[in-house]
């Protein structure tokens, strides 16, 4: 996890109200514990917080499961980099078990190389891939 990842993860759980959380993986453990403000320390203003939701313009995983750039059953890839998509086209798989549940695009675009490897367990909001808008591709 880097550093800009766990800054966010940070900022969600302030605007959410979450105390403590903790994250684990093989290989990798991660607990955030957030502080109350003491009185006298001014609370950061609103701007100060970075907003989640619009730092990362692309698809993120709207769950958790392993995500699959290739379809578990065909083997093929879902999409490829640098194609052109459409809000609501499949551009991955995230695998929760036997369950499949299809990555859709958020928006029209052209679609990024996957920003998470095939096979990776991710969590909800993981950034999967980057999404640039159909007209800034053409230039």
């Amino acid at each position: 996890m880097t550093v800009e990842e766990i800054e966010r993860l940070a900022a969600w759980c302030a605007r959410a109200g979450i105390g403590e959380i903790e994250l684990a993986q093989v290989g990798f453990s991660l607990r955030v514990r957030l502080q109350s403000f003491a009185a006298e320390t001014p609370p950061l203003a609103a701007a100060a917080i970075p907003n989640a939701e619009t730092a990362f313009n692309g698809v993120r995983a709207l769950g958790v499961g392993v995500f699959r750039v290739d379809h578990p059953t065909t083997g093929r890839p879902v999409a490829a980099s640098g194609q052109t998509v459409r809000k609501g086209d499949t551009v991955g798989v995230l695998q929760v078990g036997p369950c499949l549940k299809a990555v859709l695009a958020p928006a029209d675009g052209v679609l990024g190389a996957a920003l998470v490897e095939d096979g990776a367990v991710v969590g909800y909001g993981t950034p999967l891939y980057a999404l640039a808008a159909a007209d800034r591709a053409k230039q």
